[in-house]
């Protein structure tokens, strides 16, 4: 994924990978250099910080600021808890749409009954196109002209290596942690289908009946792995909108308690002393009031990548929203066919 859409390592890892609990902590981090870098290189006043107006002034405004984000993440835990809760009828139509989803993927992946697993119902779509991959690839292998249709070998084999890839990660990912949904992410359907539909146009009049089965087995098996997606795409961002709300209101009520200290009896004039040129004073404050951050660094983790996770799912189906050296590879070679017919 990372590959294809050109963006560094850490830049992926930062919004999609690492630990929210770790991310939050950077945040912070960041939060205190910056109260740091700006007392060293702005111009600073020693009698204003020690004065209990402006300590308290800062403060009182982080107590609004902290009851306004706790009201708003409760505001919206209510809209995701509403979207659960509904109507027998309702209920019903839910369970009847994801009950026949179920039965298409076992009809046409040929098996009794599908893992209840998000993360093996995943895998056995994965493998179902994995299955038909192999089939096109033997289908031009035993055709008698291989080497006219070593393109479409290619795309066989690299969805072959590619399915298998995503397999192995998603083996043992347990739903609620973000290892079930990161694999999803890297298996670019939308791309797989494109190609998959532009070599079958392609080939058309040359491709042996066996490879043209084949290639719409294997497009409707990668059809199947849209919905999917999407379906627990959702349920894991409801999940992680849980986690969220838990986590502010964890954080809400000690950096509550710590400001209203702050505010009522904290007396910065009693910290004297200098650490590496800096007053310990500030030193002080600065980290109490990044700690008062805390509601807000757990929400900005989390939204960080909800936010990724939907941009890079928006579209379903073969649409591809994002520039790609994929597509740029096309965009070449159909230049360079109309610039051979000219």
């Amino acid at each position: 994924m990372r590959e294809r859409v050109g963006e560094t390592r850490v830049k992926i890892w930062f919004l999609i990978s690492a630990n929210r609990w770790f991310v939050t902590g950077i945040i912070l981090l960041i939060a205190y250099l910056v109260l740091l870098f700006v007392h060293v290189v702005g111009p600073t006043s020693s009698q204003k910080l020690v004065t209990t107006s402006g300590i308290g002034s800062l403060f009182g405004s982080m107590v609004i600021a902290i009851v306004t984000s706790v009201t708003l993440v409760l505001s919206i835990s209510q809209f995701v808890l509403a979207e659960e809760i509904g109507p027998l009828g309702q209920q019903r139509e839910r369970m009847s749409n994801e009950t026949e989803f179920r039965e298409e993927v076992e009809k046409a992946a040929g098996i009794g009954v599908s893992p209840a697993e998000p993360s093996r119902f995943l895998r056995t779509l994965i493998e179902m196109a994995d299955t038909h991959a192999r089939g096109l690839s033997n289908a031009i292998s035993e055709s008698d002209n291989p080497e006219q249709f070593e393109e479409v070998a290619e795309y066989a084999d690299g969805l072959v290596a590619h399915s298998q890839k995503i397999s192995d990660e998603l083996e043992n990912a347990k739903f609620g942690s973000f290892q079930t949904l990161l694999p999803v992410l890297d298996y670019n359907y939308s791309w797989k289908v494109f190609a998959a539909r532009t070599l079958r146009d392609k080939y058309a009049e040359s491709l042996p009946e066996e490879a043209d089965d084949a290639f719409g087995d294997l497009i409707e098996a990668l059809r199947f792995f849209g919905p999917a997606r999407e379906h627990f795409k959702t349920l894991y961002v409801q999940w992680e909108i849980i986690n969220i709300s838990r986590g502010v209101l964890y954080g809400a009520m000690p950096t509550l308690s710590l400001a209203g200290y702050m505010i009522l009896e904290f007396d910065a004039a009693k910290i004297t002393g200098t650490v590496f040129g800096v007053s310990t004073a500030y030193l002080v404050v600065s980290a109490l009031y990044v700690f008062t951050l805390i509601p807000f660094a757990v929400l900005l983790a989390y939204l960080l990548r909800v936010l990724t996770v939907m941009k890079r799912t928006l579209a379903i189906g073969p649409f591809i929203l994002r520039e790609t050296e994929q597509l740029e590879a096309i965009r070449n070679e159909e230049s360079s066919e109309i610039q051979a017919e000219k």
